[in-house]
């Protein structure tokens, strides 16, 4: 009697994890960069909103674990996990390794408390996102209206709430935007809200003046219309290619001031640090100092996310990493008929695309970055979840 009461209540538990503490972590994790006033908030609210209740459930059932581990994204993801423990061995990191090995674990809890969800309601999480993606249009109208008011026309949009610069903004309204345009491509509900969403933060980053994300839902446009297969796909393309040629004739200085910020000259002194040790890396975290002549100073990150990755854990990471996006990938062109899956997959593209000229800090507490990696890859483990036979 009293273990059925135990399981009872373990049960009402779960349940309220599930469909009600998960789903809140979730929404302020997608939207809460624009109204938390603190980035340390931000961290503190997806550590109590979501990764304590995620780590609840594997309490409550560890069972959860050997469904994620089914999913060989996920697989790809704990061999990287486990390279990057063993690499904090020879790292030169000035931060503790408790600290260093608490970074996975987010990661780890985010995939859990996602899959948590898409496995207990397969529409679940496509609710949350569409709920947030339409917060993130009404803040993007705001944050214009702001902008063209308060600040001279050359300025940057930089955003609101604990948004800190106009390059990681871009990472947020970048993902937001391929949502759009991808649910525009995909899905014949809300077409009219999609195509007027997809403008809307398209403008909005195009104010950011950032040219990562543009090139980043430019390439996405090309892999709609690769897989989707439909004209809407290349209608998209095109208005995207209008898009880009109307700025640089009005705003040439926003695509073209800035030329290629030394873009080049970072990733070579970024291989050449590589090369000093390339098959294991320089340890998760190392310290790094790239000078560059050309700009007369030194950057401290390679500007790509791959490089990055190459330059901690070496060749064997990048290897896994790779191996990571190459299981989702092909989980996408499996279901490439689900209009999720074809969403999600746009969402890995762009976050992958931006991150060969930006993101370089591939496995932070949560922030900005999480827009370009992490969040995208949940969805695809998710729909896959949902989508087993079992379920």
């Amino acid at each position: 009697m009293l273990r059925n009461a135990l399981a009872s209540t373990a049960h009402k538990f779960e349940y309220f994890i599930i469909h009600y503490w998960l789903p809140v972590g979730y929404l302020v994790l997608l939207t809460g960069l624009f109204w938390l006033p603190e980035r340390s908030l931000y961290s503190k609210t997806f550590y109590s909103l979501f990764a304590l209740p995620a780590l609840l459930l594997l309490v409550i059932r560890p069972s959860r674990i050997r469904e994620l581990v089914q999913i060989p994204t996920v697989i790809s993801l704990l061999a990287l996990c486990t390279w990057l423990l063993i690499s904090l061995a020879w790292t030169d990191s000035d931060d503790s390794a408790s600290s260093l090995v608490k970074r996975p674990l987010y990661i780890l809890m985010f995939f859990v408390g996602c899959a948590a969800m898409a496995t207990a309601r397969a529409e679940l999480i496509q609710r949350l996102l569409f709920t947030a993606s339409m917060f993130v249009v009404v803040a993007a109208v705001y944050n214009l209206a702001i902008h063209f008011y308060s600040n001279p026309t050359k300025a940057r949009l930089i955003g609101s709430g604990s948004l800190m610069n106009p390059l990681l903004t871009s990472h947020v309204l970048g993902f937001f935007c391929t949502y759009w345009m991808a649910h525009w491509v995909c899905i014949e509900r809300h077409k009219y809200v999609a195509a007027i969403s997809a403008l809307i933060l398209l403008a909005a980053l195009i104010a950011t003046g950032s040219r990562t994300p543009l090139l980043a839902v430019s390439i996405t446009a090309v892999w709609l219309a690769i897989i989707w297969r439909q004209p809407k796909a290349w209608l998209l393309l095109g208005v995207l290619v209008f898009c880009g040629l109307l700025t640089l004739a009005l705003f040439p200085e926003k695509l073209t001031q800035r030329g290629l910020s030394y873009r080049p000259e970072i990733w070579l002194a970024g291989w050449q640090h590589l090369l000093e040790s390339p098959w294991i890396g320089h340890g998760f975290n190392s310290e790094l100092t790239l000078p560059v002549a050309a700009a007369g100073r030194s950057f401290f990150d390679p500007h790509n996310v791959e490089l990055a990755v190459a330059i901690d854990l070496g060749i064997v990471g990048l290897t896994l990493w790779s191996l990571m996006y190459g299981c989702a990938l092909l989980a996408s062109l499996k279901n490439r008929t689900s209009p999720s899956f074809c969403i999600a997959s746009a969402l890995v593209i762009c976050g992958l695309t931006a991150g060969m000229t930006e993101g370089s800090n591939f496995l932070p507490r949560p922030n900005e970055n999480w827009f370009l990696i992490w969040i995208p890859l949940s969805l695809i483990v998710a729909l896959s979840l949902a989508k087993r036979p079992e379920r």
